[in-house]
């Protein structure tokens, strides 16, 4: 395969360049638009206050939020069956 003329190869590079830089704002778009969908007007403001305090993108921000509250459900969920499971045992000690 021969090789592009340099001049060729410079526009074809800057097209690769301007591709890139389409679609990372096209990506970045829609994950705007997909947080102001599900997020009230209240909540998108105080993710991106909370994404300048710790300097992480919004999105980053949005999916640590995420996992640790998931995270604090499942720790809630091990409890409330844990507290189930001893409830019939306390039952039987009281003789009910």
């Amino acid at each position: 395969m021969a090789q592009l003329s340099p001049q060729k190869r410079k526009k074809r590079r800057n097209q690769l360049r301007e591709a890139q830089r389409r679609r990372r704002a096209r990506l970045k778009e829609e994950s705007k638009s997909f947080l102001q969908i599900i997020l009230s007007q209240e909540m998108l403001q105080a993710l991106r206050h909370y994404s300048d305090l710790v300097g992480k993108p919004l999105h980053a921000c949005a999916a640590e939020l995420i996992e640790r509250g998931l995270g604090g459900a499942q720790h809630l969920d091990s409890q409330l069956q844990r507290e189930r499971q001893q409830a019939p045992t306390l039952k039987r000690l009281d003789g009910s």
